[in-house]
């Protein structure tokens, strides 16, 4: 099949914006109404681009859920509203429209609409006819859309989202979060997530798909089978023939060996690329060479040899975007996880976005694949295998989770039977992987943990402080063991005081909560008992919701290493340390404190030896055994604080320095975009007279950017409530005068009524002899123009060069709206079941030139005699709000869009600055 990206060209709204009373129906074929019709005026609708997360548009608000965000939603309203007027007219359900045209040469073809992930119960139509509906928010779905296209017209999508439920209890945003796709594909094409591909460290191949037929006649036809390697040269071939009987489903199977293999590992993540073709129809999926495994000693095993899980558990969410994260940025934070030395990632705790897997593939990382709910029900198994369907050709998956930390069941006989029968359905699916549960129950036996094929540990400290592991391993010698949940230490990006009051936490990780760890703690555990195949720390970035140990005063949680934009905290040098072969210094927090104070600092590294230097004094040397983590208490006096590292004959070095009050800031590019697609991100960091970076700074900077606009920003600051999306503006110009055959016509200041008045008079029919009745009364609308008459209005507009927008608050008859001689839209898209001429406005997209413009409309008209624009029309464009963020820690981000990102530029002030 060929997939072709569906982002663009969406208009979004949310349900209590919609005017009219929204009854969308599912009952008769293309016969739905309101929102969900084929035809529909959505004109008015906010023009939003893919992926799209509403909520973040939302004011955070402290009275609102804070373990979710602090976004207020509809179910919070209902409970709060009538005293906290803050949360009115929340809604929770949003609407999504797109009207697209076919290209002729898909005619014939096969077609599907693919959504990657919708939070959440979507509800599909296409050309107004109701098709499916989906209630998981994290996996991915397809519908066939064929039959309800029509070629040579306007076709339109309309998807309904409501995502007053929740299924997690962390921040889970609500829309179309993930990418669209269209699936192109013959008569008789592949089904959808169908392919399986499984492999041998010898280079045996074996691959399986299936063919399906929509049509009358059997499908006879040779299939050609190839592998290529990362140069596109074909490393092995098969051929064999499918037959397929009229309107039926077949497997395909074949056997193929790579000679000489090269396989896929954590660091060297070579992919080979699998194609297919049968008849006219192809596939292909990438792969990697490579085989999984536990052993109850030795634990993992990739490719048969050892290798330590070092991982972390992540939400989906990321700074300034909330859960609608581009592809470029799931490729960005896998990348930061690679440098801090973590090989494998947890999907915390649901199904991924598909960019997330592919990014893991290419860039070498370990995912433990996870679905939303366990158990055995119609929909746990319906998530589980969808999940594991679409996700387990990719190599870099090598286990599946099939729940967490499910306290109602876990140590009961009845969950043993649940996962006894989840594990069966997974290893029907996929045979090659284990399968695991995340039970925080500690050494207990029973229930989940006695079925679970890998014995998955969250938080060692839950019994007995942790010495209860090795006892668990020698009374079940033949059960591995990993740690699937571990740490919960919480911090602050650049800290050093620990004040619970003030809501304040220092930056070392030496902060735990109750179940949890220090770095050093969990990480020296793990690492020194072979048996323990490794563990996930929480968590790899912070999140949006959770924000343990404060309830109300944060909205944002303090377990990542990575703080919520994708900036590191100092414990990141300590992974980086003992994760990885990189020489490591580093002396956190900061040297900005009080003369006299005693403060503690942290140095995070690998050398063998260190020494801490005061204004050139030396204060303290100390030897460093492996996985410490050094700690130094000294009284601050102002300057510069040292440390010297020695690593076998390496010396290295690293400094604080004090510094003064903020002067400047300056931002520049940490993750550039390579099309318009993807979000670039800017860091802003704060500095003095002296050019010293300021580690306290906390001013507000103004922003501006050329030649792209700036979807989103954040601090890191878990306490911080500050907007992370800018509402936008409007400029708009009025039109009060057009010409109808060069005389002017005023448009009438007040907006006629949005139906004529009820002119009914009875008419007598006669008998037809087909019915029994002898006469009827019909009631009809009086009409007093003549029909089917056309009149054409013209206005001309000066100084609107770069404005994108006509709206027009009443249009009547059938109008057609023309600038500089191109049609932009038109009021055609009705149904029989609503009033055309609604009381919404009309809006039309285009692009206004520098100098004259002509805004053109035609009318065809007759049934009523009312004004055919009547109201305010007006030309308008968007502009950005000014842009503002506070630093935190002396530092911020910046998340921006570009259609030339190559000529993007962002330049930042303080705000004090930006105002005198």
């Amino acid at each position: 099949m060929k997939k072709i990206n569906f982002n663009q060209n969406w208009y979004f709204t949310l349900d209590r914006s919609i005017d009219e009373f929204n009854t969308y129906g599912i009952d008769k074929y293309s016969d739905a109404a309101g929102a969900a019709a084929r035809f529909y005026d959505h004109c008015n609708w906010e023009q939003v681009e893919l992926p799209h997360d509403w909520v973040l548009s939302l004011s955070k608000t402290p009275l609102a859920n804070t373990f979710a965000g602090a976004y207020p939603s509809t179910r919070y309203h209902r409970f709060m509203g009538e005293r906290h007027s803050e949360l009115e007219g929340v809604c929770s359900v949003g609407w999504y429209r797109k009207q697209f045209t076919l290209a002729p040469e898909w005619e014939g073809k096969r077609i599907f609409i693919e959504f990657e992930g919708v939070f959440r119960d979507a509800i599909l139509w296409v050309n107004g006819t109701y098709l499916d509906r989906h209630a998981s928010g994290y996996t991915s779905f397809a519908c066939e859309i064929t039959d309800h296209l029509v070629f040579g017209e306007d076709n339109s999508v309309a998807l309904r989202v409501d995502c007053e439920q929740p299924e997690g209890w962390w921040y889970e945003g609500a829309g179309i979060y993930r990418n669209v796709n269209l699936l192109i594909g013959e008569p008789t094409c592949f089904k959808y997530c169908q392919t399986v591909i499984r492999t041998e460290l010898s280079g045996g191949i074996h691959v399986r798909a299936v063919l399906s037929n929509d049509t009358a006649v059997a499908f006879e036809e040779r299939v050609a089978w190839g592998i290529y390697d990362g140069d596109g040269r074909q490393v092995a071939s098969a051929e064999s023939v499918a037959s397929v009987d009229p309107y039926s489903d077949a497997p395909i199977e074949a056997e193929m060996r790579v000679e000489e293999p090269r396989l896929w590992s954590v660091d060297t993540p070579y992919l080979y690329t699998l194609k297919i073709q049968a008849g006219n129809e192809e596939t292909e999926e990438r792969f990697g060479i490579r085989t999984v495994s536990f052993d109850p000693d030795r634990g993992f095993l990739l490719n048969g040899k050892t290798l330590k899980v070092r991982g972390a558990c992540v939400h989906q969410d990321f700074g300034g975007v909330g859960v609608a994260l581009t592809d470029n940025l799931q490729y960005y934070k896998i990348g930061r996880l690679k440098e801090m030395g973590v090989n494998a990632y947890r999907c915390a705790h649901h199904a991924p976005a598909p960019a997330l897997l592919r990014a893991c593939d290419e860039l070498g990382m370990l995912v433990m694949d996870e679905t939303r709910m366990f158990g055995t029900s119609p929909e746990a198994i319906r998530q589980l295998t969808d999940l594991i369907e679409r996700d387990r050709n990719h190599p870099c998956v090598f286990i599946w989770s099939l729940g967490n930390e499910e306290f109602s069941v876990q140590n009961t006989e009845r969950s043993s039977h649940l996962m006894e029968k989840a594990t069966r359905i997974a290893k029907a699916l996929d045979p090659t992987r284990p399968v695991t549960y995340g039970g925080n129950n500690g050494a207990s036996f029973q229930g989940i943990n006695q079925a679970a094929e890998v014995r998955g540990v969250n938080y060692i400290r839950n019994d007995k402080g942790g010495t209860w592991l090795d006892l668990y391993h020698k009374e079940h010698p033949n059960q591995p063991i990993i740690g699937t949940e571990e740490s919960s230490y919480v911090l602050s990006r650049g800290g050093a005081v620990n004040d619970m009051e003030q809501g304040l936490l220092d930056a070392t990780g030496n902060v735990t909560m109750p179940w949890g760890s220090t770095p050093k703690g969990w990480v020296k555990y793990m690492e020194t008992r072979d048996y323990f195949a490794g563990s996930f720390m929480w968590t790899g970035f912070d999140y949006r919701g959770e924000p343990n140990p404060f309830y109300y005063g944060n909205c944002v949680s303090s377990f990542g290493t990575i703080d919520l934009c994708g900036m590191e905290k100092p414990p990141f040098y300590y992974y980086r340390a003992w994760w990885t072969d990189e020489p490591v210094l580093k002396l956190a927090p900061h040297w900005n404190h009080k003369e006299g104070e005693r403060v503690t600092v942290a140095v995070f590294t690998n050398c063998e030896e260190i020494t801490l230097f005061l204004n050139g004094r030396q204060i303290e040397r100390k030897s460093v055994e492996r996985f410490d983590a050094p700690m130094f208490e000294v009284t601050y006096e102002p300057g510069i604080l040292s440390v010297e590292g020695r690593r076998g004959g390496e010396v290295l070095h690293d400094a604080l320095v004090t510094s003064g009050v903020t002067a400047e800031v300056r931002g520049f590019p940490v993750l550039k975009a390579r099309g318009g697609e993807e979000i670039a991100i800017y860091e802003i960091n704060a500095y003095d007279e002296e050019g010293r970076f300021c580690p306290m700074a906390s001013e507000e900077v103004a922003l501006c950017v050329e030649h792209g606009r700036i979807v989103g920003v954040g601090n890191g600051d878990p306490s911080c409530f500050d907007a992370e999306r800018m509402p936008d503006f409007e400029e708009a110009k009025h039109v009060t005068c057009f010409y109808e055959n060069g005389v002017a016509v005023e448009i009438p200041p007040k907006k006629a009524n949005a139906l004529p008045p009820r002119q009914d008079w009875i008419a007598y029919e006669p008998r037809v002899e087909t019915y029994d009745d002898d006469f009827r009364l019909v009631a009809r609308y009086k009409t007093s123009a003549p029909q089917n008459q056309v009149k054409e209005l013209v206005a001309y507009l000066e100084d609107v060069e770069g404005y994108e927008y006509v709206e027009f608050e009443r249009l009547d008859g059938k109008a057609r709206v023309y600038l500089n001689g191109e049609e932009i839209g038109n009021n055609l898209r009705w149904h029989g079941r609503q009033a055309r001429n609604s009381i919404r406005p009309y809006r039309f997209y285009g692009h206004f030139r520098e100098g004259v413009n002509e805004l053109k409309v035609t009318f065809e008209y007759g049934a009523f005699d009312l004004p055919l624009v009547s109201g305010c029309v007006k030309v308008g464009r968007r502009v950005e709000a000014p842009c503002f963020v506070k630093l935190h820690y002396g530092k911020a981000r910046v998340f921006v869009k570009s259609e030339i990102p190559e000529s993007l530029a962002l330049s930042v002030c303080l705000k004090s600055s930006a105002f005198r």
